[in-house]
C-alpha cells in the first residue's frame, strides 16, 4: 500500500493550490446540484402561473365571442393562442365532446378522443379533460410522465378550452442561466487559486525546486554539483547534508570508474540479472555496444533481457536455468542465439555465476558473455552441407545410385530408386543391375559402360528397362557420370535414374486422342489449322485437305493468295479483307464463302479465326476452323423459301381480320345508337305517363312502372359499359409519360362529391412515380378502383379509402384498399368477368363491367391486376406493371 501511495503523492506546490481549488469547486458544485434539483420546480410553478393568465385572459373573450354565436371568430381566437411560446394543442370542445375549434385543421369535426388516439403525446390527457367535469374554475396539471401542462378551463354553453404546454423550452433556458452562473463561479475560483499558487512559489516552492534539480545532477552523476542553500531552515540542513554526502561519493567514483574502464576494454560483456520474470538487467558493461546497445537500453527495464533470446532458444533456456537455480550448479555454462539492434543475430557463450545466502536462496545472478558467431557459422554450415546433400540424393522424383567401376553391383541407392524398382534398400544391394536388365538393353548398357571404363568418354545416356521386383517391366530414362581420381582413373559411377512409364503411356494416349480427334473432325466436316508469324509456320489438320480438296502430300499453302485461290472468284475480295484484319479484333471472327468451282460441286463453308498476341510484340499466333455449312445453306434457302409463303398468308389474314374489326366497329354503332334509341322512347313515355297519368294508377301500377324505369336505366348502363369494354378491346394504347400522383389527383377531384356525402376518410401513401403507360387506359383503371372503393365502404361508420404507389426492384406496385364489405377469395378469378357480381344489385347498384374493364385495361397495358380480401374486412387490389 505505501509504494502506490507514494507514487500518487504530489508536489507541495502542486497539492496546496489543488487542494484550495478542490474545495471552492465542490462548494460550487454543491450550491449548482442544489439549483439543478429545484430547476424542474421552478420552471413548473413559473409556467403554470403563466398559463393561467393565459386562460384567464382568453376564457373571457371566448366567453363574449360565444354570446355572439360568431365560429369564426371563436377559431381565430383559438388560433391565436397557438402564438404563446411554448404552447403544442388548443382544442375548444363542444358539450358532447366534438372539436369545434383547434390549431390542427383537420381535428375540427372529429371526436377528441379520437384525436387523443392518434397522438402517443396525448395518452392522459383525456383524463384531465373528463376527470372532474363539475369544476367550472380554471385547472392546470402536469402529466407525470411527459413535460408537458395541460390546461382546462369552463366556456359558455358547457364547451372546455384544453390547452397543452411544452416545458421543455423554458426548462432548457433556465437550465442555460444555471451553467451560466456555475461558469463564473468557477472562473473566479480558479483566479484565485492561481494567485495563492503564486505566493507560494515565490516563498517555498522556488528554493525546494532548486534542491530537487540539484539532487538530480547528482543522481545524474554530477558530484561536483552542490546545493548552497542559505539559511536555517529544513530546506537549507537537507541541501548542507547532501553537499556533504556529494563529497563522499565524488572520491569513491574516481576508483570505481578505474575499474569499470578495465571491464569495458575487455572483448567479453559482463552482466548482472535480476531473479525476475523476463531476467530485467541490474547492470551491463559498456562492451554490449558491440551489438549495438547502450547499457541504458538494458538498465532502464523497457528491454528485458529474455526479449533479446532467440525465440527457437528461450524455451531451452529458461527451462535449463530454472534447474540451475533450483539444483545447481552454481557455474554453468549455456548456449544461444542474442538479437543485435540492427535486427542481427549473434551466438553467445554465457559462463553464468550464482551466488546464494546462508539459507541457499538465490540473491544474485551475474554472467560472461562471449560472441561465438563466428565459430558457429562455420559449425552450421558444415551441418547444412550435409543435410543438403542427404535431401538431394533423396530427392522423391529421382533415383540415384552409386556402382563401382569394375562390377555391376550397386554400392548405394536412394529410397527412390527402391520404389521404382520395388525392392529393399538391402535387397538391392545384394543384387547387380545387370541381372535386373534384359535383352537387349543389357548388351546396349554394358557397352556404353566399356566405353567410359576406356576413358572414351565421361558420361552417358540411354533408355533401358528393369524388371521389377513383381515381374513386370518399368521403362526408365538413365543418366552415368564418372567420378574420377586425382590422377584420372575411374573412382565411382555415379547414375540417375528416372521412371518414364507413365510419360510413354501418356504418349501413347496422346496418339489414340489425336486419332480420334481426326476422326471427330471427318464426321462433323471441321478442318482446323494453326499459323505463326513469327516463325512462318503453317499447320494442317487432314479434314482441312478434304474439304478444300488440296492434295495431303502438298501441304498446307504458303501464303495467304495460294490459300485464296480455293475459295469462289466472287468471295475472294471479301475473304482477303477479312484475313487481313484479324490482326485487330479482340475476339473470334467468322465469314462465310463457296469453294471455287473448278474444285467439284458447290460447296459453302464457314470460317471462324481468332488471334493471340505473341511475347515479341508484333508477332501473332492465328488459329482457326473451316466447317462445312452446306446442308445448312440448302435448308437455310428452303427455310426462306417457306418464310416467304408465311408472310403472304400473314398478309391475307390480316386483311381478314381487319375486315372483321370495320364490322366489329359497325356492330358498336349500331349498339350506341340503333339499341339506345328504344330505350330512349321507353324511358320517355314511361316518364309521361308517370307525370300525366300516375294518379289514376293503383299503387301497383305506379311499382310497375318503377320497375320498368330502372331497368331502362340499367339496361343504358350495361350497353353503356359494353360499349366503353369493346372500345378498349379495340383501341390503340398510346403509351406516354404519366405521372401516378398527378393522375391519382384528377381522379379524386372526379370522385370528391361522393367522398363529401359519404365522409369517406381518404390516405395517400403515393411515392413519386411516372410510368410509360396509356394515360386514358390508366385513368378509366384508377376510376372504377376508386368508385367501387367508396361504394362498398360506404355502410361502415367510418369508411377509409387508401391509395398508395411503391418500387419493387424492376416492378411498379399500385394499390387502392378500403374497409368495406369485402368478399371471399374463392371467388378472385370470377370478380374479374363481365357482368360478374358478388352483392346483390339492390345493396350496390353496378353493372358488373368495372372490375372487366379493369383486368382488360391493364392487360393491355402489359400489366398484372390482382385482389386481396376477406368477408367484412374489407378488399385491396394490386396493380403491377415493370419499371
Amino acid at each position: 500500500m505505501k509504494p502506490l501511495l507514494a507514487r500518487m503523492t504530489l508536489p507541495g506546490r502542486w497539492l496546496a493550490p489543488l487542494m484550495l481549488l478542490l474545495f471552492a469547486l465542490t462548494a460550487s458544485v454543491v450550491s449548482h446540484v442544489v439549483q439543478l434539483r429545484n430547476l424542474d420546480m421552478q420552471v413548473m410553478d413559473q409556467e403554470t402561473r403563466r398559463l393561467r393568465e393565459r386562460i384567464s385572459v382568453e376564457q373571457s373573450r371566448l366567453d363574449s365571442s360565444s354570446a355572439l354565436e360568431n365560429p369564426t371568430l371563436v377559431r381565430r381566437l383559438v388560433g391565436g393562442l397557438g402564438l404563446y411560446s411554448g404552447m403544442r394543442h388548443i382544442y375548444l370542445l363542444q358539450r358532447d365532446g366534438w372539436v369545434e375549434a383547434s390549431l390542427v385543421r383537420s381535428d375540427i369535426g372529429q371526436a377528441f378522443g379520437e384525436v387523443l388516439r392518434l397522438r402517443a403525446d396525448l395518452t392522459e390527457v383525456d383524463k384531465v379533460v373528463f376527470g372532474d367535469l363539475s369544476s367550472v374554475g380554471i385547472r392546470v396539471l402536469h402529466l407525470p410522465s411527459t413535460q408537458q401542462l395541460v390546461g382546462v378551463a369552463p366556456i359558455t354553453n358547457g364547451r372546455r378550452l384544453v390547452t397543452v404546454v411544452d416545458l421543455s423550452l423554458p426548462r432548457a433556458v433556465r437550465l442555460a442561466d444555471l451553467r451560466e452562473d456555475a461558469l463564473r463561479e468557477g472562473v473566479l475560483l480558479l483566479g484565485v487559486a492561481a494567485l495563492l499558487a503564486l505566493v507560494m512559489h515565490l516563498v517555498w516552492f522556488r528554493r525546494a525546486r532548486h534542491l530537487t534539480s540539484t539532487l538530480q545532477r547528482m543522481g545524474n552523476g554530477e558530484l561536483q554539483a552542490r546545493v548552497a542553500l542559505q539559511g536555517r531552515d529544513e530546506l537549507a540542513m537537507i541541501g548542507t547534508e547532501a553537499d556533504r554526502m556529494a563529497e563522499r561519493l565524488q572520491a569513491g567514483q574516481v576508483q570505481l570508474r578505474h575499474l569499470v574502464d578495465l571491464v569495458d576494454r575487455s572483448p567479453v560483456v559482463v552482466v548482472e540479472w535480476h531473479n525476475e520474470p523476463g531476467w530485467p538487467v541490474s547492470y551491463v558493461s559498456q562492451s554490449v555496444d558491440q551489438w549495438g546497445y547502450q547499457p541504458d537500453d538494458l538498465l532502464r527495464g523497457d528491454l528485458p533481457y529474455a526479449r533479446l533470446i532467440h525465440p527457437d532458444d528461450i524455451e531451452r533456456v529458461t527451462a535449463e536455468a530454472a534447474r540451475y537455480f533450483k539444483d545447481g550448479p552454481d557455474e554453468h555454462r549455456q548456449e544461444y542465439r542474442l538479437r543485435c539492434a540492427n535486427g542481427n543475430w549473434v551466438w553467445v557463450d554465457d559462463r553464468t555465476t550464482l551466488s546464494r545466502n546462508e539459507q541457499g536462496a538465490l540473491t544474485r545472478i551475474s554472467g560472461v558473455l562471449l560472441d561465438i558467431t563466428v565459430q558457429k557459422k562455420a559449425q552450421l554450415a558444415q551441418q547444412e552441407q550435409a543435410e543438403f546433400l542427404r535431401l538431394f540424393y533423396e530427392l522423391p522424383f529421382i533415383g540415384m545410385a552409386i556402382s563401382a567401376p569394375g562390377s555391376t553391383r550397386w554400392l548405394q541407392v536412394n529410397s527412390q530408386l527402391c520404389t521404382i524398382l520395388g525392392y529393399s534398400r538391402e535387397e538391392l544391394l545384394r543384387m547387380t543391375w545387370a541381372e535386373m536388365t534384359p535383352q537387349p538393353d543389357l548388351d546396349q548398357n554394358l557397352a556404353l559402360r566399356d566405353a567410359m571404363l576406356a576413358n572414351r568418354t565421361d558420361n552417358y545416356s540411354m533408355r533401358k528397362r528393369f524388371v521389377r521386383k513383381d515381374g513386370s517391366f518399368v521403362h526408365t530414362e538413365i543418366d552415368v557420370r564418372a567420378v574420377r581420381n586425382p590422377d584420372g582413373t575411374l573412382k565411382h559411377l555415379f547414375s540417375t535414374i528416372k521412371d518414364i512409364t507413365e510419360r510413354l503411356q501418356a504418349e501413347a494416349a496422346i496418339g489414340r486422342q489425336k486419332d480420334l480427334l481426326e476422326l471427330a473432325e471427318s464426321m462433323a466436316g471441321l478442318g482446323s489449322w494453326v499459323y505463326d508469324t513469327r516463325s512462318r509456320s503453317i499447320w494442317w489438320s487432314r479434314q482441312m485437305y478434304r474439304n478444300t480438296g488440296r492434295d495431303e502430300s502438298m501441304g498446307p499453302p504458303s501464303d495467304l493468295a495460294s490459300y485464296l485461290a480455293y475459295i469462289h472468284p466472287d468471295d475472294q475480295p471479301r475473304i482477303d479483307r477479312f484475313m487481313r484484319a484479324i490482326p485487330d479484333a479482340a475476339s473470334m471472327s467468322t465469314a462465310e464463302f463457296r469453294r471455287h468451282p473448278d474444285l467439284g460441286p458447290l460447296r459453302w463453308f464457314r470460317g471462324s479465326v481468332q488471334s493471340q498476341p505473341m511475347d515479341t510484340p508484333g508477332f501473332y499466333s492465328y488459329s482457326g476452323t473451316l466447317l462445312d455449312i452446306t446442308q445448312l445453306k440448302q435448308a437455310q434457302t428452303t427455310l426462306e423459301q417457306n418464310n416467304a409463303v408465311l408472310e403472304q398468308r400473314v398478309t391475307e389474314r390480316t386483311a381478314q381480320l381487319r375486315g372483321l374489326n370495320e364490322e366489329l366497329e359497325a356492330f358498336s354503332y349500331t349498339v350506341s345508337h340503333d339499341l339506345k334509341a328504344p330505350l330512349r322512347g321507353i324511358d320517355g313515355y314511361s316518364q309521361l305517363l308517370e307525370e300525366e297519368h300516375g294518379s289514376q294508377l293503383n299503387e301497383e301500377g305506379r311499382q310497375f312502372l318503377a320497375r320498368i324505369r330502372r331497368g331502362v336505366l340499367q339496361m343504358g348502363d350495361l350497353i353503356s359499359g359494353l360499349l366503353d369494354y369493346s372500345r378498349m378491346e379495340r383501341r390503340t394504347m398510346e403509351h406516354q409519360h404519366v405521372d401516378v400522383p398527378a393522375l391519382v389527383a384528377q381522379v379524386i377531384e372526379g370522385h370528391s362529391a361522393d367522398i363529401d356525402s359519404t365522409r369517406v376518410r381518404l390516405s395517400l401513401q403515393l411515392e413519386p412515380m411516372v410510368l410509360q403507360l396509356d394515360r386514358e387506359g390508366m385513368a378509366v383503371v384508377l376510376r372504377n378502383l376508386v368508385g367501387n372503393a367508396i361504394k362498398f365502404s360506404r355502410t361502415r361508420e367510418l369508411p377509409e379509402v387508401e391509395i398508395g404507389a411503391r418500387t419493387e426492384g424492376l416492378r411498379r406496385i399500385l394499390w387502392v384498399r378500403d374497409n368495406g364489405v369485402g368478399f371471399d377469395m374463392k371467388y378472385h378469378d370470377r370478380i374479374f368477368g363481365i357482368f360478374q357480381r358478388l352483392q346483390r344489385a339492390e345493396d350496390y347498384q353496378g353493372t358488373g363491367l368495372g372490375l372487366a374493364l379493369v383486368a382488360k385495361a391493364v392487360q393491355r397495358m402489359g400489366g398484372r391486376v390482382w385482389a386481396e380480401s376477406q368477408p367484412g374486412q374489407g378488399a385491396t387490389f394490386f396493380l403491377e406493371f415493370p419499371a
